[in-house]
């Protein structure tokens, strides 16, 4: 039986702004795409270290997958990588509709580079904590 296209989903994904984009597009990215996602039932929280987005996505399947190929389409993203999809028993995400961080630890954006399903997910998580989060 095929899954319910409203049950609890999530991606994490990671990708590359394209080199010609100036960093500076993030904050209109955001601006467009949190009441988009808030009317979607989208949470989240994406990091950016200047080079590098890491995303995680959660909410309705039929939300996330459309949301998902456009991100994949969207030319100021270069080397789109889903590190993890699969379905979700409840939010991870219940403070705001999509949080915004920069970072500059290289190193364990590196590092959670090299992982992949739910530990990329997990590790991700677990340096939330070290995050400056804008809601």
């Amino acid at each position: 039986m095929p899954a319910d296209p409203h049950s609890l989903y999530e991606f994490f994904y990671t990708s590359q702004l394209d080199p010609q984009t100036s960093p500076t597009v993030v904050g209109q990215i955001l601006s467009k795409a949190r009441p988009h996602n808030a009317q979607a039932g989208v949470s989240g929280l994406l990091v950016f270290d200047g080079l590098r987005f890491f995303q995680h996505l959660e909410g309705p399947r039929i939300a996330l997958e459309p949301l998902m190929g456009r991100i994949v389409e969207d030319m100021r993203h270069e080397d789109v990588r889903i590190l993890h999809e699969g379905l979700l028993d409840q939010r991870r995400y219940h403070r705001f509709d999509m949080g915004y961080a920069q970072t500059d630890d290289f190193d364990a954006l590196a590092a959670l580079m090299t992982l992949s399903g739910l530990p990329a997910v997990e590790q991700f998580l677990h340096m939330r904590s070290s995050f400056d989060i804008q809601a």
